[in-house]
């Protein structure tokens, strides 16, 4: 049964421990499930692990990324009542254990299965948690495939992310004037004191068209010093257009910059872009084959805009993908679960859009 499959297979991914950059362990499981299924397999530059099976037709790519949030350890997760639990003290890891579950379970049934299907390549990625390096550094081309489906976390099982928002981090480096707060400090320059005079752009704007956050800030080594740098991380996710985008970017700096000159100090702001903006045509050919599956069944597809990014937004446009959401609650925390019929589900409603699609 799949439902059997993709829950042992999410139990042996729950053991091994990987984060960003750190991949290796859940490459060399894979790498042993595939070749077991004879299905030959390849490392890129970017440390992404590529399965391709043979087939007839047009290629369709499935995706699921292998890292995971710290601390992305190793354990014995635990079920109840068809729900799959952290044991509490890490991140279960479904996000995005999940989708690989999803991606092997498929894989396995075209091989073992009696029905024709395209060529499939199976991408599984690297560093998707810290900025979506492994999609980024697919390079489609060699397997002349253009479409796939991209398994990973977003909505209620099943749903389709319809929009992904820009994601752009930010850090700001702020420097003043150290000093000891019990001697004279008309020469000192508090870098706190520049971050709270700062006015820049934050939270909700535009009707949550774009949400901006100040996440992190770092300064100071001692109880009694003046801090003389600050480290500060943000992250800016939009809807809106490029030139309403770079009006934001110019306030963030312009507000620093301006904070730290009043006070004597200096302020630097880095833009570090992750992803654009992308949407979803409710038209193109892949979406359409799972809508039609749903309704054959007397289901309507869910879709959803968000401001998560996910493999999708590095793939698209060189590749016609759409995020497929595993349904994962509360991922990124120790209080992360997934309910597992639902991913038998997808894999069933996938399996059918692969064997149309050819």
């Amino acid at each position: 049964m799949s439902l059997d499959s993709i829950t042992q297979s999410l139990i042996e991914l729950a053991g091994i421990a990987s984060t960003s950059g750190h991949e290796e362990h859940v490459r060399s499981y894979l790498e042993r499930r595939l070749a077991d299924l004879g299905i030959a397999t390849q490392v890129d530059a970017a440390g992404n692990l590529i399965a391709t099976l043979p087939g007839e037709g047009r290629p369709l790519m499935l995706n699921a990324h292998m890292d995971r949030v710290p601390p992305g350890r190793g354990h014995q997760p635990v079920i109840r009542g068809g729900i799959m639990y952290s044991d509490g003290d890490t991140n279960l890891g479904a996000d995005d254990a999940a989708g690989i579950a999803i991606v092997l379970d498929i894989v396995t049934q075209l091989v073992t299965g009696e029905q024709s299907h395209p060529p499939v390549v199976a991408v599984f990625t690297t560093q998707e948690e810290v900025g979506l390096v492994g999609a980024g550094a697919f390079d489609p081309s060699p397997w002349q495939v253009r479409d796939g489906i991209v398994f990973d976390n977003a909505f209620e099982p099943g749903a389709v992310v319809s929009r992904g928002a820009t994601y752009m981090a930010f850090d700001v480096e702020i420097r003043g004037k150290t000093g000891h707060p019990g001697k004279d400090l008309s020469e000192t320059v508090n870098v706190i004191d520049i971050f709270r005079n700062a006015h820049y752009p934050h939270g909700s704007l535009a009707g949550d068209a774009t949400r901006i956050l100040v996440s992190r800030i770092d300064a100071g080594s001692a109880r009694n010093a003046i801090p003389a740098i600050a480290h500060v991380e943000g992250e800016l996710r939009s809807f809106e257009s490029p030139e309403i985008r770079q009006r934001y970017q110019q306030a963030i700096s312009d507000g620093f910059e301006q904070a730290a000159q009043h006070c004597g100090g200096k302020a630097t702001v880095t833009f570090y872009p992750h992803c654009t903006s992308y949407t979803v045509d409710e038209d193109e050919h892949l979406l359409t084959l799972y809508r039609e599956t749903l309704a054959q069944r007397g289901e309507n597809v869910l879709m959803h805009p968000t401001f998560i990014g996910s493999d999708t937004s590095a793939f698209r446009p060189r590749l016609k993908t759409f995020t497929l959401s595993t349904g994962v609650v509360n991922e990124h925390s120790t209080q992360e679960y997934v309910a597992l019929a639902p991913l038998e589900q997808i894999a069933q409603d996938s399996l059918q859009v692969i064997r149309r699609w050819r």
